[in-house]
């Protein structure tokens, strides 16, 4: 094979992986090794505990605390917000950083994840599947989606290495929070509602990242990335013209 041939298939089998890897980067293809907290339902307990303000981009806010927390899941969606985009910046909402859906028991250890396509949109977790057994073993009720609060930079550093298919503990306080005078943003108490006002709004004391997805196609990324840098390199080593003075 002439060095102008394996440039080119080294060029493109590299390219290829990349995309396949980058595509299937949240594919669940392998069975995990779940930590034995996955089993446990959330933990909370009511507290009596005054409200304080936090302040997060110039802004003030008030935050009420409802109930201690503590939860164990499995990441299967999970969607940062930037300060300056979207919703959250027309809302002057700052304070949550993150919304991350997980799931826990049966729904981690016993069902086809892969089966099942999981989304954030601004304020919901959404989950869908053509699989009807996959469906009839989806637990519904152990499922949540989590505004995340946080004006802690070393909390707010873990969750920017936060990826699906990771196992978190987080723990923290159930919340209303807002800006003082304007509306405020509530919290659901009970993993057994759906729908609006299902999502549980979490002041965050420590999140913890226990284990990460490890799969086949997030492997094949370091291997193609290699690979492309090296065709690169080897194209610009390699002579390709013969400039003919006239």
């Amino acid at each position: 094979m002439s060095r102008g041939r394996l440039i080119g298939w080294l060029f493109g089998v590299s390219t290829f992986g990349l995309l396949l890897s980058w595509w299937n980067w949240d594919r669940f293809t392998s069975p995990i090794l779940l930590d034995p907290l996955i089993d446990q339902e959330p933990r909370q307990q009511q507290v009596q505990r005054a409200a304080f303000e936090v302040e997060a981009n110039d802004v003030t806010y008030r935050v009420q605390p409802l109930y201690r927390y503590e939860l164990t899941g499995l990441v299967v969606s999970l969607k940062r917000f930037k300060k300056d985009i979207g919703i959250h910046q027309r809302w002057n909402d700052f304070i949550n950083v993150a919304d991350v859906c997980v799931v826990w028991g049966g729904n981690a250890r016993d069902v086809d994840l892969a089966a099942f396509r999981f989304w954030n949109g601004e304020f919901t977790c959404n989950f869908k599947t053509r699989d009807p057994e996959a469906w009839a073993a989806f637990d519904q009720y152990k499922i949540s989606n989590n505004h995340l609060l946080s004006d802690d930079p070393r909390l707010q550093r873990e969750l920017k290495r936060l990826q699906v298919g990771d196992q978190i503990t987080m723990r923290g306080w159930l919340s209303e929070y807002g800006e003082p005078g304007r509306p405020v943003r509530g919290t659901s108490t009970t993993r057994e509602d759906t729908g609006d006002g299902a999502c549980e709004t979490v002041y965050l004391d420590d999140f913890v990242i226990l284990g990460s997805m490890e799969t086949s196609w997030r492997r094949l990324w370091w291997p193609a990335l290699f690979g492309l840098l090296a065709a690169i390199g080897l194209w610009l080593i390699t002579p390709h013209h013969h400039i003919r003075k006239r």
